[in-house]
């Protein structure tokens, strides 16, 4: 039988991009089956299919951010060499990967391996993927089957000028789901395709799986409130220093490279010296608090049943406005108490999370995921 190639991105060296990436390979091998991630690097050659994303807006507006982003890490390049590195060993220690595959002519005659596909999480569907024509797994042989778990748009709609380009690669995929509501909508105004909302391939699996891939030691001695923000936004910085002060609890932070907030600096807070994923999780189980605006931080929160604070990334009215994920997520597990509006409120000290209940909603989902994709690799 031949191996089934799993998509997904390990490469993108954030704790969600990774842990996807690991528990989507597990689960497929835990469910019997051959497999190996695709590990992929593209070349300048494809450079040109990123053209029609300059007459996007909202592409190019996320370019932009992507280039900054780039500049302050050349600016501490140091640091990111060190944590980058820290990143691909956990990769190398926990996943399969192919041969490196350089350049899309080589994808392309690598595609004759694979007799099965399974595309994984994360926003792989988001129109700034579009360029690379990984994700749609278009290199593939049209013989080759084809599975979509849990991806996502990370849009509300996809851009007009690319919706040709979507209906064309979602048509060849012979099962789909999706991680959000919202996606499930795209598909079906796309392709006229009823598809199923599954979880996040990390929570197919339980505290005590999650438990093999922790560090020997915890990234911090104690009780302590841990902090993980995407966003730099000041109000929920705010609220986890009004937490910090009526609990006196310690902050933890591993703070995130993306949208940087010389706010962090203001927190007092412990930093995590170069975290790869399994510290990300461990600094989770063994928090008292878990401040996140983070769709991962929520959901090993939820795993470990932590006292977990919610935040949004950006405010309501911003036109980025990313959490219908979490919204969704928070919705299902039964936990919509749990967002902070940006104004602290004491009842985050003395409500209590009926995790009974919570357990019982996402073993629901967590069961019918496993069938999902189950039957989807077998029929």
């Amino acid at each position: 039988m031949k191996k089934v190639a799993v998509v997904v991105c390990p490469n993108i060296r954030n704790f969600g991009s990774v842990l996807q990436s690991y528990a989507t390979q597990k689960a497929v091998a835990r469910l019997g089956y051959d497999n190996e991630y695709i590990k992929y690097v593209k070349t300048k050659k494809t450079a040109y299919k990123y053209l029609i994303q300059l007459l996007i807006p909202s592409i190019m507006a996320e370019r932009w951010s992507f280039v900054k982003r780039k500049l302050f890490q050349r600016k501490h390049k140091d640091f990111i060499s060190r944590r980058n590195k820290a990143f691909d060993r956990f990769v190398e220690k926990y996943m399969t990967a192919s041969t490196k595959y350089v350049g899309y002519d080589a994808l392309r005659r690598a595609a004759g391996k694979y007799d099965m596909a399974v595309l994984g999480s994360d926003q792989v569907w988001n129109p700034i993927n579009s360029g690379s024509d990984f994700y749609t797994l278009n290199w593939l042989n049209d013989s080759t089957k084809r599975v979509a778990y849990a991806p996502s748009f990370g849009v509300s709609e996809v851009p007009s000028l690319l919706r040709g380009h979507y209906k064309k690669f979602l048509s060849k995929f012979d099962h789909i789901s999706v991680r959000e509501k919202r996606g499930q909508v795209i598909v079906d105004d796309l392709i006229g395709k009823k598809v199923p909302v599954v979880c996040d391939p990390t929570l197919l699996f339980k505290s005590e799986d999650w438990d093999d891939i922790l560090p020997e030691k915890p990234v911090a001695e104690g009780k302590y409130i841990f902090c993980y923000f995407l966003g730099n936004r000041k109000e929920p910085r705010e609220c986890v220093l009004k937490l910090a002060k009526k609990t006196g609890l310690p902050i933890v932070m591993m703070p995130f490279f993306g949208e940087i907030s010389e706010l962090d600096n203001k927190l007092n807070a412990k930093f995590v010296d170069d975290p790869d994923p399994s510290h990300f999780v461990s600094a989770i189980k063994n928090a008292e608090y878990v401040c996140t605006d983070s769709y991962h931080g929520t959901v090993f929160s939820i795993i470990y049943h932590k006292r977990v604070l919610v935040f949004r990334r950006h405010s309501a009215d911003s036109s980025k406005n990313t959490f219908s994920r979490l919204e969704s997520l928070l919705s299902i597990a039964g936990m919509k108490d749990r967002v902070v509006n940006d104004v602290w409120e004491d009842r985050f000290l003395t409500d209590t999370i009926n995790y009974d209940e919570v357990t019982a909603n996402i073993d629901k989902l967590r069961n019918y995921s496993w069938n999902y994709l189950s039957d989807s690799l077998k029929n």
